[in-house]
């Protein structure tokens, strides 16, 4: 009986004794720790190549399009306000007509900077261009300067003229667009 005595105060002991060591934790400091567990990570990151061909008809000539964006790390590294750090990236457009090359020009952010505020441009990186359309003046492309993996971006659209030369402008955000007046001028038209 003195035995079995013993046995169950050492077990009192040790379970009272490991209750003591797993204290609750208060849930103001279980949040402040798993935020300070989120490190930044140090790996430099980049976006995915892409590579993407089309084809149009402008003035009575077939034109093929190619455009291929790369990370280049031979640019200057980007950090984004939470200190994550990117490779910019190039982007090349190249346009062929009759098998005979028309354009190819390599892009990076510094194409568009005189369009760019200095700090966005420090933070930002040449997220895309893309063929969008023909024009009365040549074929055109969408072209975007970003925050780095977000929706802060300044759209541009690159014209390829029928001389080969490259006209620039910035192009206004979706957030500007009004369908109601689209809808409006359209039913104008009838």
């Amino acid at each position: 009986m003195k035995r079995s005595l013993y046995i169950i105060l050492a077990l009192f002991l040790l379970t009272s004794a490991s209750c003591s060591r797993n204290k609750k934790k208060d849930p103001d400091n279980y949040v402040v720790e798993s935020i300070q567990k989120d490190v930044v990570s140090a790996a430099i990151q980049e976006l995915q190549v892409i590579s993407a061909s089309s084809q149009a008809d402008f003035k009575g000539s077939t034109y093929d399009m190619k455009v291929v964006r790369r990370p280049d790390n031979t640019l200057p590294v980007v950090t984004d306000a939470q200190g994550q750090k990117y490779y910019d990236n190039t982007i090349t457009l190249e346009i062929s007509t009759g098998g005979k090359l028309f354009v190819n020009k390599i892009f990076n952010k510094n194409t568009f900077a005189s369009y760019l505020d200095s700090e966005f441009i420090q933070h930002a990186i040449l997220e895309g261009l893309v063929f969008d359309k023909v024009t009365d003046y040549g074929l055109m492309f969408a072209a975007s300067v970003s925050y780095p993996e977000s929706d802060l971006y300044v759209p541009f659209h690159v014209t390829v003229l029928p001389n080969g030369t490259l006209s620039i402008e910035k192009a206004d955000l979706m957030d500007d667009y009004e369908p109601e007046s689209e809808s409006a001028s359209e039913s104008n038209k009838n």
